[in-house]
């Protein structure tokens, strides 16, 4: 497969990571934030609550250059492709089945995490929670290769990739237990999230999983995004546990994150790594090699 000449895929950063104790080297793609909008008149009755954010992206022409970085992930051999949210711009059928189809036909293994806007119809009724848990069990089961939607990990030459659904800004009791079991493994773990976790480098955005400032207060999207606005009560103290429990992960190598579409890298801790890669809608990506 070779990359198309008319929305060529941007050359993707690069990032060498450190994994003691890996005897073979392993690279990966990371794809994050492609927004794709694949209409079909077959699901006009959900255009209503679909329109603005299948709009948005229109002159990047993000399903080519999805297209594209699925054959440079071919090109360049890569040994998983990692996607970390807002790879659809909402679960209309026809976005989901494009994106799988792409992934399948790349004969690559894949794993991938929800981002916000992949299960938001914008102004349909319901709480976050709700609707989350409605469309992924509707529309994007598929993408998950039989794993959990909330919480689910996949081994891949010797790194634990453990994707841990934040799209709604928190992660419940069971997502933090889950991750417990994971990182009692030993192994290499690789953090895969949508929404990068609070650190006191950016401290001045509320677009963080874990900032001690989410809440009411500060939700200024609510009414544009036609969604429940975030509550009085703000992170939920398991959200808050999950956060500095990551922070403490010695087996912890990297997080991988997406949602605010510029590439950011950050200290985590002494031992990882937050990095977030820049939104695939214009072609942009991050080639990920792991190394002993």
């Amino acid at each position: 497969m070779h990359v198309n000449s008319e929305a060529a895929a941007a050359l993707p950063r690069t990032t060498t990571i450190r994994a003691p104790g890996l005897r073979t080297p392993l690279t990966v793609l990371h794809v994050t934030d492609a927004h794709i909008s694949v209409l079909d008149p077959d699901e006009a009755s959900y255009h209503e609550y679909s329109a603005r954010m299948d709009n948005a992206y229109r002159d990047h022409d993000p399903a080519a250059h999805f297209t594209d970085l699925m054959a440079m992930a071919v090109d360049r051999d890569v040994d998983m492709i990692v996607l970390t949210g807002d790879i659809v711009n909402n679960p209309s059928k026809s976005s989901v089945a494009f994106v799988h189809e792409a992934i399948r036909a790349t004969g690559i293994r894949s794993v991938y995490v929800a981002g916000n806007h992949d299960w938001h119809y914008e102004g349909l009724a319901g709480s976050a929670d709700v609707l989350r848990e409605t469309w992924q069990r509707k529309r994007l089961l598929p993408l998950y290769n039989g794993g959990n939607p909330l919480c689910y990990a996949v081994q891949c030459g010797g790194v634990n990739f453990v994707a841990i659904d934040n799209s709604t800004y928190q992660v419940n009791s069971e997502q933090l237990a889950f991750y417990e079991r994971e990182v009692a493994r030993g192994l290499p773990l690789v953090l895969l999230v949508h929404i990068p976790l609070y650190v006191t480098q950016r401290v001045e955005s509320v677009t963080a999983c874990g900032n001690p400032r989410w809440g009411w207060a500060t939700d200024k999207n609510y009414g544009i995004e036609r969604r429940e606005r975030w509550p009085k009560s703000g992170n939920l103290p398991s959200t808050v546990a999950f956060v500095e429990r990551v922070k403490r992960t010695e087996n912890l190598v990297a997080v991988l994150a997406g949602h605010i579409h510029v590439p950011w890298e950050a200290r985590l801790s002494e031992w990882a790594m937050q990095y977030v890669t820049p939104a695939a809608y214009d072609g942009s990506s991050r080639l990920v090699k792991f190394c002993g």
